[in-house]
């Protein structure tokens, strides 16, 4: 939760089934959709995003050629915008991860700018997943194939027209149900 104290007794779903941090590739300036967003001029509104987390995806600003990187046209950000080298920065883009999108999808942002909300998923360099620290300190492969539910419903957010509303199952699957704290959320499947 941020800008939250939150205790290990605060974790009602269990250490073992919340996700406490995850992995992020850095970027190497290559326009990996994981690692750097779209050029700004490209790239939606905060609520577009919240509406459809799968925006950027949607909307052809990923190289359909080279689903990877982003299309021509939207790229062109400054290379210290890159996922990781500003770490200690407490803006979302640069080292946090959500439990939205399933692991080494797209980086989506809003229309102005680095320092602002961000879908940021977790992501890495390895073949065909990355890792994740359990509450209870346990490592954990998750692979791209997660049950991901829909990454197309509208996100959990606190707000009057917000689609979905805290105290809900995740719509996001297993994927969403461990990045959840306390949702009450039982997790049976193995991932």
């Amino acid at each position: 939760m941020p800008r939250q104290k939150t205790n290990f007794r605060d974790c009602l779903d269990g250490l073992s089934n919340t996700i406490a941090m995850g992995e992020i590739a850095t970027d190497l300036g290559d326009e990996d959709v994981r690692t750097k967003v779209p050029n700004v001029s490209g790239s939606p509104h905060i609520n577009h995003i919240r509406q459809n987390p799968s925006y950027c995806l949607d909307n052809g600003l990923i190289d359909p050629e080279r689903p990877s990187f982003w299309a021509p046209g939207n790229t062109g950000n400054t290379a210290i915008a890159g996922r990781g080298f500003r770490w200690a920065s407490h803006m979302p883009f640069y080292g946090s991860v959500m439990t939205i999108l399933p692991p080494n999808r797209e980086v989506c942002i809003q229309s102005n700018g680095y320092n602002t909300r961000c879908i940021a998923g977790v992501s890495s360099r390895h073949q065909g997943g990355a890792h994740v620290l359990m509450g209870d300190g346990a490592v954990r492969f998750v692979t791209n194939s997660i049950e991901a539910g829909n990454s197309r419903a509208g996100m959990v957010f606190n707000i009057s027209w917000a689609a979905q509303r805290p105290g809900i199952a995740s719509p996001y699957g297993l994927w969403g149900s461990l990045g959840t704290r306390a949702a009450k959320e039982i997790i049976d499947a193995e991932f």
